[in-house]
C-alpha cells in the first residue's frame, strides 16, 4: 500500500511535465545537431547541393546540420531511411524529385509521395537537348523532321532507365510525335562520354555541362531563354508545349509537430536566399529556386502522376524508348 501511494504521488508530480514536454521541446527546437540524409554518394551534384543548404540551415538554426550520405537503389535507400526516421525534426533529407516521385513506380519501396512532410524546394535546373559533335542538326526542327522520316534511327542516351532524363525524353517523343532508340548508361559520365564519342545522337544535359564541355545544343526545356545559353531557343519557342527540369528540396518524415515544421520551413526558405548556396548551385548547373511546402508537394505529386504512367506504359510493358 505504501509503495502504491508513493508511486501515485510520484506520477502526480511528474504528470504536468509529461503533458507540456512535447510543446516545450517544439518551442526549444533545435537543441542539438540535425542529420540531413543525402541519398547519393559524396561529390555528386545532389551531395554538393545538400551540403550547401546544410551550411545555410546551420547558420539560420544555430546548430550543426550534418550530412549523412546514404547511397544506393537510385536514391531509394536514403529516402527509405528518411521515411523511417523519428518525426522529431532531427532527421531531414534532400529529396531529388526523380527519386521521391519515380522510384515507387519502378520497384517496391517503403515510401511514396505521401510519406513525408514537405519543407521546401531549393534547387532547379532546366534540361537541354544536345547533339553529338559533327551532327548535321543545328535546330530542334531538323531533329524532329529527320526522326519523323526515319523512325527509330536516331538514338538518345540517358543515365539509366527510369531516370528523369530518360522519362523526359519519352515525354518529348510523345509531344513531338517521333520515335527514338534509347541507349541507357550507368550514369551521366558514361552517357556524356558516349555522346562526345559520337556513339549516340542525342542527350539531355544540364546547362553547365553544355557550357563546360562546349556541347552543341538545339533546345532548352525551360520556361524562358537562359542567359548562359545565348541563342538557344526554348522548346516552347520552337512550337512544342513542354518543359523539363531536374529539381529537389528538403523533406522530413511525415508527422512533424507543427511548431517544429514551421521552424524548418522558415529555415529552408531563408537558406534558399544564401549567397553561398546560390554560388554552389551555379557551379553544378542549378539555380536556387524556392517553392513553399504545398507548392513543392504539388510538383512532386504531378511528377509522380505523369512519370508513373510512362513507367507503367512504356518501361514495364517492354518498351523503354
Amino acid at each position: 500500500m505504501k509503495i502504491t501511494k508513493l508511486f501515485s504521488l510520484a506520477l502526480t508530480a511528474a504528470l504536468p511535465s509529461l503533458l507540456v514536454s512535447p510543446l516545450a521541446l517544439a518551442e526549444d527546437f533545435p537543441t542539438r545537431p540535425i542529420t540531413e540524409i543525402v541519398p547519393y554518394p559524396a561529390g555528386g551534384s545532389s551531395d554538393l547541393a545538400g551540403r550547401a543548404v546544410a551550411n545555410a540551415l546551420s547558420d539560420h538554426l544555430g546548430v550543426n546540420v550534418v550530412v549523412d550520405n546514404r547511397s544506393g537503389g537510385g536514391g531509394s535507400v536514403g529516402i527509405s531511411a528518411l521515411a523511417r526516421a523519428r518525426t522529431d525534426g532531427y532527421t531531414i533529407g534532400v529529396a531529388p524529385i526523380g527519386t521521391i516521385a519515380n522510384q515507387p513506380h519502378m520497384h517496391r519501396t517503403p515510401y511514396n509521395t505521401e510519406s513525408f512532410d514537405y519543407l521546401c524546394q531549393f534547387y532547379y535546373g532546366p534540361e537541354v537537348l544536345v547533339v553529338k559533335p559533327g551532327s548535321p542538326f543545328s535546330t530542334l526542327k531538323e531533329v524532329i523532321d529527320y526522326a519523323k522520316a526515319n523512325p527509330g534511327k536516331l538514338s538518345f542516351g540517358s543515365p539509366g532507365p527510369g531516370t528523369l532524363p530518360h522519362l523526359d525524353m519519352l515525354r518529348f517523343q510523345q509531344v513531338a510525335g517521333i520515335e527514338l532508340t534509347h541507349v541507357p548508361f550507368a550514369g551521366d559520365g558514361p552517357g556524356l562520354t558516349a555522346l562526345m564519342g559520337g556513339h549516340v545522337d542525342l542527350y539531355m544535359a544540364m546547362p553547365n555541362t553544355v557550357t563546360d564541355r562546349n556541347l552543341d545544343a538545339v533546345a532548352v526545356f525551360s520556361d524562358e531563354p537562359m542567359a548562359s545559353l545565348p541563342g538557344i531557343k526554348t522548346v516552347m519557342e520552337q512550337g512544342h508545349n513542354m518543359t523539363a527540369s531536374v529539381s529537389g528540396g528538403l523533406v522530413a518524415p511525415k508527422g512533424l509537430p507543427a511548431a517544429i515544421k514551421r521552424k524548418l520551413v522558415e529555415g529552408c526558405e531563408q537558406a534558399t536566399k544564401s549567397e553561398e548556396l546560390k554560388a554552389v548551385l551555379g557551379r553544378v548547373g542549378f539555380e536556387a529556386r524556392y517553392l513553399g511546402p504545398d507548392e513543392f508537394r504539388q510538383v512532386v505529386e504531378k511528377t509522380s502522376e505523369v512519370n508513373g504512367r510512362l513507367i507503367k506504359d512504356v518501361i514495364k510493358n517492354g518498351g523503354g524508348r
